[in-house]
């Protein structure tokens, strides 16, 4: 009760005074001159007071004053709320308790205005005591909004200030984000040669950054502008005035209002000078370099010690026979390389490298083809004012004839440091000495699958050590009369002779495997490592050491490639496919004497006017036994037995000659477009080959246009793209074939800057799908192009849907069956003659009249079977079997599929086998008709031969088999197949 006594007497006071009751004079006396008192305070005071009653009650205030300075009119304590924050209200309300204990308190808050303006303002809080007492508080306040903002300026300026010392030359600017005005100092008009003015846009100076920076200079701002990031950026403009292109680096920090981003201050430079004298040091590197690639020592460059290099020349390619590419991409392949022996005194020198020494030293090198080396080797590091190394230099010469140790160098050529097992050069003895003899035996190249990841987690010592546990598993599983030899690293060869059959080997293979696969222990790691084995027999698949040795080692990597922990052969007698293989590889070395390969022309069609404006050179081997061959069965194949070069050379090469034949005939020359494979560029000598062809057969050169493909433009061999550079000054075109296929970068085709960009068949055929991917994917190719100066080719046009839909988008230029298959040399000059060619619809896939004589049982799930060959040329051939599905069945024949092109009409017997109903089958017959399918499957039509047992056997057996149906019983003793064909065959 006493409180609300105290608060009603300061309510009473502050009331008017013909409210105040009417006692003694001497009271009123007193009361009046309080009341005087306090009121005067309030009217004249030059800050607005408050005084508020012990229960936060408002008791007076100068309305106009708080009108004044916060736009509305406070009567109530509640009306605080309309424009303090919760937080200032809950912080207003702490202090006012405060004060209520006898304590003045000091407090700044930041508050918006009935125009929504921040204003920052000072509150003193002072307790009113009556007789020791607090009868209220007087709260008095002051507006500091000028000083803030003066506080604010002057940050700014110092800001500006410090900028400025770091950065010569600059400009200054201030971004206000939410009324988009930039205002900017003399100099930053000068440096973008913009107009000065009040205040701009953002978009003033943006429009004079280069297209290709733009992008990146817009998101620094957008995130600064919403996120709050401050940001250091570099990017090119074109000066506004001399159109010079310039050099700008600016540096911009975010600042804040109400807990928002609200403006960003910053500071450009122009660091055109700079840069253009990095430019020229990047050329004087250049220089540098091409002498570096000239000289028979290799020169390298690494970042740190172990770290990537940054440069290799040539010579060193030929010293270590590793690919320059190699080396950039794994710089460890070098040290994987280092003999074993020579590893002590490498990490002893690398000790020295890490204390700022440098070093000269011999040591021990295996180079990538198998031959030991001996290397001279001086590193020199970089050192900083820090001490620190930053670089590393070196200069490597080949010393192998030089050195004087003969015998060190003979023992360590043949045997192994680490393991003690023969090394290749006994390995290569032995074999020699074995192929002397008729005696069959079988090769093991075995490899330890991701072995390097024991060397890169625990260590090259425990390697070591496990490399030997492991080289002992394989000297206990060679039989007795066999040989091991270590290749390198952790390759192996083995030799099996006198085995009973070839299960033996297939049995001693899966025994290493699982052996190698059992757990080990070394210095307490317990390692799990695994074996790949590819297998090779002498004499039936090489009768030379050297072609033993590649046939087990390409089967060793067929192993790897489906998944490691496994053994393949490298047998061509495995089954039809690998026997295929054989011949071809085996009869391509002669198709270029043997006059075998033709080129046939596929004609490029102007869209708009439909005249040829070109063709593309397409290869196709016609073989004795297979028949006609496409690119895609022989062409891989010939960048495995390195025939691609010969083969490329002669498209060339035969182009050329057409050209000087059409010519002399006076018929219209066209560009032809030749495919150039990426191993091609790998060997020097394309350019001089080319010039030569040019210049026998008196050429334009600018109808040739070679077709790359986008793997070779992302190779990042500094010759390749010399060579490219080299034939488009000579005059040939360029095109990016099967473009949207790989993963060729716009920054790639920047550098490349082709003529053509051929769009990849896969997004023609999908054009008229629903999901429009493949329709989105050919306008954003179509409209690069055109934005930098390209052709465009569309390939495999073959729906008049896909022509309408190109010419919509104005393609230039339109290839495929639509207008034309691919034709052979008489009838592509009859077109040249013509000059131009009709869309029509052609049916690619003809319909094939199955005629039998008997009874054909259609199967609803379709049949697994086994296909051989069992004859060719009228010789008898003992190959595994291959799978296929079987469709139907009569006494005269089968429908099947494979995912082999299989030859029709030729001195080819094949045998296939299958069970029906329990009873096993084995048919001889002739392939009569083929049909493609899609996705690289074949249907076959097959006339078989029985005789009266085996037709008796079959027909009882169809009997049989249509009277289950009949009564819709199930077909039992029988394999089907039931999963879709394209899926099987993926399988397999």
């Amino acid at each position: 009760m006493r409180n609300n006594k105290k608060v009603n007497k300061l309510k009473k006071i502050f009331t008017k005074k013909d409210s105040i009751p009417n006692t003694s004079f001497n009271q009123n006396h007193s009361i009046n001159d309080l009341l005087n008192y306090y009121s005067s305070l309030a009217i004249y005071h030059p800050d607005l007071i408050v005084i508020f009653s012990r229960d936060a009650d408002i008791v007076t205030l100068d309305s106009k004053k708080a009108s004044s300075l916060f736009g509305i009119t406070i009567n109530h304590k509640n009306k605080l709320k309309d424009f303090l924050s919760e937080q200032n209200y809950d912080l207003l309300s702490s202090i006012f308790l405060k004060t209520l204990n006898g304590k003045s308190e000091k407090c700044s808050i930041e508050v918006k205005n009935k125009k929504d303006k921040s204003m920052f303002l000072a509150l003193t809080f002072i307790p009113i005591i009556n007789k020791e007492e607090v009868e209220g508080v007087y709260l008095i306040v002051t507006n500091i909004t000028d000083k803030v903002r003066l506080k604010q300026q002057l940050t700014l300026n110092e800001k500006h200030l410090n900028y400025a010392q770091q950065i010569a030359t600059v400009g200054s600017w201030e971004y206000q984000i939410n009324e988009d005005k930039l205002f900017c100092s003399e100099n930053f008009y000068n440096i973008f040669g913009l107009e000065p003015d009040n205040y701009i846009s953002m978009e003033n100076p943006f429009k004079l950054v280069h297209p290709h920076d733009k992008e990146d200079a817009y998101e620094k701002v957008r995130d600064a502008m919403i996120y709050g990031k401050n940001y250091t950026n570099q990017f090119r403009i074109v000066h506004g005035k001399t159109l010079e292109l310039m050099y700008i680096k600016v540096q911009a920090e975010v600042f804040y209002e109400d807990r928002k981003p609200s403006k960003i201050i910053g500071v450009i430079k122009d660091v055109t000078y700079e840069t253009q004298l990095e430019n020229q040091l990047v050329d004087q590197n250049e220089n540098y370099r091409n002498i570096y690639n000239n000289l028979s020592s290799g020169i390298w460059m690494r970042e740190t010690i172990g770290g990537k290099f940054l440069f290799v020349s040539k010579g060193l390619e030929k010293i270590l026979d590793i690919p320059v590419s190699e080396l950039y991409i794994n710089p460890k392949s070098w040290y994987d390389m280092i003999h074993p022996n020579s590893i002590p005194k490498i990490e002893r020198c690398m000790k020295k490298l890490e204390v700022g020494e440098g070093f000269k030293t011999i040591y021990q090198f295996q180079s990538n083809n198998g031959k030991i080396k001996w290397l001279l080797e001086e590193v020199v590091p970089k050192i900083d004012e820090h001490g620190q190394v930053t670089n590393i230099f070196g200069l490597v010469t080949d010393v192998t004839n030089e050195m004087e140790i003969k015998e060190k160098l003979i023992y360590l050529a043949n045997f192994d440091d680490l393991t003690g097992l023969p090394y290749q050069k006994s390995l290569f003895q032995q074999m020699d000495l074995i192929c002397k003899d008729d005696t069959p035996f079988a090769i093991f190249s075995l490899d330890l699958d991701r072995f390097n990841i024991i060397n890169d987690s625990l260590g090259y010592s425990i390697g070591d050590e496990a490399l030997k546990f492991i080289a002992n598993r394989f000297v206990e599983l060679t039989p007795k009369d066999g040989y091991l030899a270590r290749l390198s690293s952790n390759d192996f060869i083995m030799i099996y002779k006198n085995f009973h059959d070839k299960e033996d080997v297939y049995n001693l293979a899966r025994t290493i495997i699982k052996r190698i696969s059992e757990p080990f222990i070394i210095q307490d790691y317990e390692l799990y490592v695994s074996t790949s084995i590819g297998i090779t027999f002498f004499p039936e698949e090489g009768r030379e050491k050297h072609i033993l040795l590649e046939n087990a080692h390409t089967a060793l990597y067929q192993a790897k490639r489906e998944g490691k922990n496994k053994y393949q052969l490298s047998s061509h007698l495995a089954d039809i496919s690998s026997y295929k293989k054989y011949v071809l590889d085996r009869d391509m070395r002669k198709a270029i004497s043997n006059q075998e390969f033709e080129l046939y022309f596929q004609p490029q069609v102007d869209s708009k006017q439909e005249f040829i404006c070109g063709a593309e050179a397409l290869i196709r081997w016609n073989h004795k036994e297979w028949g006609m061959i496409s690119p895609g069965e022989f062409i891989p194949l010939a960048e495995e037995n390195h025939m691609i070069n010969p083969i490329t050379d002669w498209v060339i090469q035969k182009v050329c000659s057409h050209l000087y034949e059409w010519k002399a005939k006076g018929l219209p020359i066209k560009p032809i477009a030749i495919n150039i494979p990426p191993a091609r560029f790998l060997k020097t000598d394309l350019l001089q080959f080319v010039k030569e062809q040019i210049e026998q057969y008196q050429i334009d050169p600018s109808f040739l246009e070679f077709e790359i493909t986008e793997s070779t433009i992302l190779n990042n061999e500094i010759g390749i793209y010399s060579i490219i550079q080299s034939l488009k000054e000579l005059g040939i075109r360029f095109a990016v074939d099967d473009y949207g296929t790989g993963y060729a970068s716009l920054a790639s085709i920047r550098q490349f800057k082709p003529d053509t960009l051929k769009i990849d068949k896969l997004f023609i055929q999908n054009i008229t799908h629903e999901n429009g991917v493949d329709r989105g994917i050919i306008s954003a190719t179509l409209h690069l192009s055109k934005l930098l100066d390209m052709k465009v080719v569309a390939e495999g046009v073959e729906e008049f849907d896909q022509l309408s839909f190109l010419k919509q988008l104005e393609c230039d230029v339109i290839q495929g069956y639509l207008f034309s298959k691919p034709v052979q040399i008489n009838e592509f000059e009859k077109l040249l003659t013509i000059g131009y060619l009709k869309p029509k619809k052609t049916n690619r896939k003809p319909l094939i009249n199955e005629r039998r004589r008997f009874f054909r049982f259609e199967f609803s799930v379709p049949l697994l079977g086994q296909m051989t060959i069992g004859e060719v040329n009228g010789n008898k051939v003992q190959l595994g079997n291959t799978p296929i599905i079987i469709d139907n069945i009569s006494l005269g024949g089968l429908k099947i599929h494979s995912n082999l092109k299989l030859p029709i009409n030729t001195n080819m017997k094949f045998h296939i086998r299958f069970t029906l109903l329990y009873e096993e089958f084995e048919l001889s017959g002739d392939l009569k008709w083929v049909n493609e399918e899609d996705n690289g499957l074949f249907s076959y039509g097959v006339a078989t031969t029985l005789n009266r047992l085996a037709e008796d056997r079959l027909a009882s057996v169809i009997n049989k088999l249509s009277t289950l149906r009949r009564n819709n019983e199930k077909i039992p003793g029988t394999e089907f197949v039931y999963e879709d064909v394209q899926t099987y065959f993926r399988k397999e």
